[in-house]
């Protein structure tokens, strides 16, 4: 039996978890004979890297995001497509074509922005129609299809995603630093975590018990790692491949031409 204390920074943590959703067995299985949806966003970009085998700028590969500071979106003329396989290979017709097909063993794959103490997930709404998730949940939750959100406990919240749906809305503020938004629980979603990764890759126990850094490990979660010795000697070589995953680049809309200006603290000159 061995222990140990590892600290693993926002981008490296978004690493870990994504080779852990791709060795899920569900995933293995839909790749070869259905549908994987990877809806866009910073962490799903890392699941498509390692899905294609090949980079991706992943601070351009969603539209809303929390960068600079504040909530906001991407660049619109840099606005990604969903990513859809069928059988490994791109699916070229409209990704609502594919959710028409989807079932229960196939893959859906969504970030999140908040996974509480019971383990829920919620994800930041700002478009009218609820952007991804309001145009994706119908299909997903109707037909069972397999929901899983790569999360890393850095989006830890103690407040239950439930209650924070009841108090957030693009109507719902006065001011704000950035976009005003709804929190939009996913409730047939299975998180993976930095605990959950581990346990996939490796088969051992993570255990979180700090967050948080300095100096370039801002946002960072330090994890105990326990398990027998030939599963801890995997669970470091995983950890030392991932290290020194770089960080995101800060990238947003120019105010100035923002689609989303009139919904947005900084837009409308409320803050």
């Amino acid at each position: 039996m061995q222990r140990a204390l590892v600290t693993l920074t926002p981008s490296e943590s978004k690493r870990l978890i994504a080779k852990a959703v791709v060795a899920m067995e569900e995933v293995q299985n839909a790749l070869k004979n259905g549908y994987v949806y990877i809806a866009t966003g910073t962490t799903a970009a890392y699941i498509a890297e390692e899905i294609l085998g090949e980079k991706i700028e992943k601070e351009k590969w969603t539209v809303g995001t929390v960068s600079k500071g504040r909530t906001c979106v991407t660049a619109k003329n840099t606005w990604p497509k969903h990513l859809v396989l069928y059988k490994g290979k791109p699916f070229e017709g409209d990704p609502v074509e594919a959710l028409k097909e989807m079932g229960p063993e196939d893959v859906y794959i969504k970030g999140a922005n908040a996974i509480d103490v019971n383990w829920n997930v919620a994800v930041f709404a700002a478009a009218p129609d609820g952007g991804t998730i309001g145009r994706t949940f119908g299909w997903t939750i109707t037909k069972g299809v397999l929901t899983i959100t790569p999360i890393s406990l850095e989006k830890f919240t103690p407040t239950p995603v439930e209650i924070s749906a009841k108090i957030t809305g693009i109507r719902s503020f006065d001011w704000g630093t950035g976009l005003y938004a709804a929190l939009v629980p996913i409730p047939h979603a299975i998180p993976i975590t930095e605990v959950e990764a581990y346990e996939i890759l490796a088969n051992v126990d993570a255990i979180p018990i700090a967050a948080g850094g300095a100096g370039g490990a801002e946002g960072s979660v330090t994890l105990v790692l326990e398990g027998d010795d030939e599963d801890m000697e995997k669970a470091k070589e995983i950890t030392k491949e991932i290290k020194g995953e770089p960080p995101l680049e800060p990238y947003t809309e120019d105010c100035s031409i923002c689609p989303f200006a009139k919904i947005c603290g900084i837009g409308t000159g409320a803050f």
